[in-house]
């Protein structure tokens, strides 16, 4: 089993040179606390586990634990599914670790808080093995500050041949200290890979069309990543149509060069052969692809039915595993429209590359589709709160009926403080005005934009009524511009360095008149521009909200699955 056994003697860092965390943990945990001693991870392998230098990462980052193979060692992105994580984090603070055996170490003084914070941080950051995770090297005692590298994650292996296909994207390049949502289409084809067993027909896509069957979506991205919106547009076109292109290799050794999208491996590794990744949000408009490639529905585009959501997520790593008999569905070739927004908090350039792995769902597993909630009807409803204003937006969304919910999540940003949701029965609100929230405790909550919770219903929630307020759902964030705060609100002069503005508003920043005074005596005055408005210690840069892609702006969309199960006739 996975043990630090003997772990015990504290000491303090005396060489900071490190040139990443995991040299960082090495030496102030795995050595300075006695685990690669020979009696414990060292020539004893423990549990099968070596924690010497030489051999210490590859025997942690994805690799499964001898007490449940479905669970790794390190997880990298998602420090909740990491066992090391939940076994240090047990003998620091008490945590309950069930049937997954003792906390860590068993003998020896718990890691501190601040040796367990390193450790979240590197694996949320991706588990890197050659690069220095933000905050992590001051945290295990070295002093001073240290420049942090973007968060870089460790690689998604893909799956067996005979057990899923993988989802490779390529990595579209980001400058530090900058911000931006591209989007780009790759092409696949698996019609000679995919076993036939995992075939099935799907004329709902075409008459005559062929798709795979999974059950399992994982996906991995690079910590720099704000979120990721993966969806397959599903009409049959030619991709070396006019339609599509120019065709280039994304990130690698031969990033830029011109490549087939049908040909296997066309860029070679760590690249893919795609169509430009430009500056768009949501893939509406994009200029590369056919004009129904844009996500569209609340976002204003025209897609309709033409492309449908495989994934994604707010963070770097989202298990899906529906409950038994879900399932979904992709044609057997098609294009994958990769909508990525993300940030780059340090100086150095860097990339978001992203995997998704799908596992495939043999016959006696397929008897209900899934069904994505993303629900953007309301996406933009607070750009009317004003400087110096706290509030609520409230909406509701109604489900089909014998919908089976699986799960809730939110996204909304960085002034975005509460995300509540309460399940049926709720009485269904006409857009966000005069729709307000219940006074009854919420089911869904969630306080971190850029952590929100999900949230798993099993067994499923049953809403089978006829009734819409049975199967009505209503949402509800809080945003606070700058009331709890005044340093914190919107503002024109330090709005985000990147290409991206507020798609569906045609001013990028706040106009003159909307503006009003940021400190001095004039504090919440008009000032239309005019800082002398604002006397002495005031500025007349403070602005409203917007709905818009920088998280500088907002957003406010609920998310979730769910299926259909209809009573047999």
């Amino acid at each position: 089993m996975l043990l630090l056994a003997a772990c015990g003697s504290d000491s303090t860092l005396e060489d900071c040179n490190y040139a990443s965390t995991y040299d960082a943990i090495q030496a102030s945990i795995f050595e300075a606390k006695g685990c690669t001693a020979s009696s414990c991870h060292g020539e004893a392998m423990l549990g099968g586990l070596d924690l010497r230098a030489n051999a210490s990462f590859d025997a942690l980052v994805r690799q499964p634990s001898t007490i449940d193979p479905s669970i790794q060692r390190v997880f990298p992105g998602d420090h909740e599914l990491s066992l090391l994580y939940l076994k240090l984090e047990a003998a620091t603070e008490g945590t309950d670790l069930g049937s997954l055996g003792q906390p860590m170490p068993i003998e020896g003084e718990p890691l501190s808080a601040d040796e367990l914070d390193a450790m979240r941080l590197w694996m949320r950051a991706g588990a890197p093995a050659d690069s220095i995770v933000g905050g992590t090297l001051e945290l295990l005692g070295c002093a001073g500050t240290f420049e942090p590298d973007p968060n870089k994650i460790n690689p998604l292996p893909a799956p067996a041949p005979d057990e899923g296909v993988q989802f490779y994207a390529g990595g579209w390049g980001l400058d530090g200290e900058s911000e931006d949502e591209v989007c780009f289409a790759s092409y696949y084809d698996f019609t000679d890979t995919v076993p036939p067993d995992f075939q099935v027909d799907c004329d709902e896509f075409g008459e005559g069309r062929k798709c795979f069957a999974f059950r399992r979506n994982e996906l991995a991205q690079d910590g720099q990543s704000h979120h990721s919106i993966i969806s397959v547009y599903t009409p049959e076109s030619d991709p070396k149509g006019e339609d599509w292109g120019p065709w280039a290799c994304l990130g690698g050794d031969r990033a830029g060069q011109t490549c087939d999208p049908t040909a296997a491996d066309a860029c070679g590794p760590r690249s893919q052969c795609t169509t430009p990744a430009v500056t768009s949000v949501a893939c509406v408009g994009y200029r590369h692809a056919p004009q129904d490639f844009g996500l569209g529905g609340g976002l204003g585009g025209s897609s309709g039915d033409t492309v449908i959501q495989l994934g994604g997520a707010q963070e770097s790593t989202s298990v899906d595993v529906p409950p038994p008999g879900v399932y979904s569905v992709l044609p057997l070739k098609g294009f994958v429209s990769w909508n990525s927004h993300g940030f780059n908090l340090t100086k150095k350039r860097s990339s978001i590359e992203q995997w998704v792995n799908l596992t495939f769902a043999p016959e006696a597993e397929r008897v209900f589709i899934r069904e994505q909630i993303f629900e953007a009807d309301n996406i933009f409803a607070m750009s009317t709160v004003t400087p110096f204003e706290k509030r609520e937006i409230c909406m509701t969304w109604t489900l089909p009926r014998y919908a089976q919910l699986m799960s809730l999540s939110s996204h909304m940003h960085v002034r975005g403080e509460l995300f509540r949701i309460w399940l049926p029965p709720n009485e269904p609100c006409v857009g966000t005005a005069g729709c307000v929230p219940p006074t009854t405790e919420a089911d869904y909550v969630s306080r971190l934009y850029d952590d929100p919770l999900y949230t798993y219903y099993d067994p499923p929630n049953d809403y089978s009524s006829a009734a819409d307020e049975d199967r009505t759902l209503k949402a509800c964030a809080v945003y606070d511009n700058g009331a709890d705060n005044p340093l914190e609100v919107k503002r024109e002069s330090t709005k985000p360095n990147t290409p991206t503005c507020s798609f569906f508003l045609a001013n990028c920043g706040c106009e003159a008149r909307e503006r009003v005074c940021l400190g001095g005596a004039q504090q919440g005055t008009s000032c239309n521009g005019d800082n002398s408005v604002c006397g002495d210690g005031g500025v007349c840069d403070a602005c409203p909200l917007y709905g818009g892609v920088t998280t500088d702006d907002e957003m406010f969309i609920p998310l979730g699955s769910y299926f259909v199960a209809e009573p047999s006739p």
